[in-house]
């Protein structure tokens, strides 16, 4: 990035890896840090389980650098939405969910202006 480049939001994601315990529950997390220089606004996180013998998500906690809500899904459900109005340079949010077998989320995290 040059100094004539204007300041940019950059949303990463990773999925940590489920630690299971045997013939009980498995748990996991998504980590989503904005490693740009200016805020990412409107940030939304979905995590689903797709598929017939898809689980649900038996808890959902959630840690964030900033505000959000739960739009939708969470515990009970096979999917969480979650929004955040805007996550700044270096501010991350953390999602721990915890399911009946080890299968593994799809995440998809947007951000807009507006």
């Amino acid at each position: 990035m040059s100094l004539a480049d204007p300041p940019q939001p950059d949303l990463f994601h990773i999925v940590l890896p489920p630690y299971e315990v045997p013939d009980l529950i498995v748990t996991g997390g998504v980590v989503v840090e904005n490693r740009g220089n200016a805020p990412a606004k409107n940030v939304k996180v979905v995590l689903e389980y797709s598929g017939a013998n898809s689980g649900i998500i038996r808890h959902l906690q959630v840690l964030s650098d900033v505000e959000y809500i739960l739009l939708g899904g969470g515990d009970q459900f096979s999917f969480a939405t979650i929004r955040a109005r805007q996550l700044g340079a270096g501010q991350r949010i953390v999602i721990y969910y915890s399911a009946p077998g080890q299968i593994q989320p799809r995440v998809k995290v947007s951000h807009y202006e507006g």
